[in-house]
């Protein structure tokens, strides 16, 4: 099991209680650590993110409700709930199977947390984007690019810094359909560590580097030349 660093000496108390208090409930079957903790990333005012993985749906569970002295972000179902979140069909859904990939194991007595993270890892290999989420980057783009080059035409400092802004989520969102990747979430370690799996074009991942690193002019501009590469990706499947 990977060690876990611990920001301050309550987080590992607080991770110690809820722990205890899951391996404590039968219907309990594994539990995974998500989140900056399980990165080595978490700062002070980190909160813990905890997936359970459930015989049953119980919404009732007491350690739902438990008040803790940090802020925990706990989310439980069952194997075949998480699953079918590692494969999404809509737009704007993300994957849930980076957080096993990525997380850290806690309990795991009967495998079942070692067996959602082999299907995460089988599953994000032969995902494809869905043709209707294709559809839809290909369609936005085409509406929303005439009015990138208008407001870069307006030079107004402030429309433009809302625009660079507004567009890069969605921007890094059509990167990934594009790369067919199921999206990863808006989590920052999340995407910066699965940033270089991107390879259309060869070059996004410092591309996007580059849009989120440069000023707000210039980051429209590089959101444009960006999607220029990536739209010939997007068409419908046959």
């Amino acid at each position: 099991m990977t060690t876990v660093k611990y920001p301050t000496p309550l987080h590992e108390r607080v991770l110690a209680e809820v722990l205890a208090d899951l391996r404590a409930d039968p219907n309990v079957r594994g539990v995974m650590l998500g989140g900056s903790l399980s990165r080595g990333t978490a700062r002070r005012d980190s909160d813990l993110d905890v997936y359970a993985v459930t015989a049953e749906d119980d919404g009732d569970a007491r350690w739902r409700r438990q008040d803790r002295l940090l802020p925990v972000d706990l989310l439980a179902y069952t194997a075949e709930v998480w699953r079918a979140r590692f494969s999404p069909d809509r737009v704007g859904d993300e994957s849930w199977g980076y957080a096993f990939l990525d997380g850290v194991v806690l309990s795991d007595p009967d495998g079942v947390v070692a067996q959602l993270r082999i299907d995460a890892a089988e599953i994000h290999a032969s995902y494809r984007v869905p043709a209707h989420i294709r559809a839809h980057y290909a369609g936005l783009w085409e509406h929303l690019r005439p009015k990138m080059l208008a407001v870069l035409h307006r030079d107004d400092p402030t429309e433009i810094g809302w625009a660079a802004a507004v567009m890069t989520n969605e921007v890094v969102r059509t990167v990934w359909a594009a790369n067919d990747l199921p999206n990863p979430s808006l989590d920052l370690g999340t995407f910066q560590r699965h940033l270089d799996d991107l390879t259309v074009p060869p070059d996004a991942p410092d591309r996007l580097r580059a849009i989120l690193q440069a000023p707000r002019k210039q980051a429209l501009r590089l959101q444009l030349d960006l999607l220029a590469l990536v739209e010939p990706h997007l068409p419908l499947a046959p």
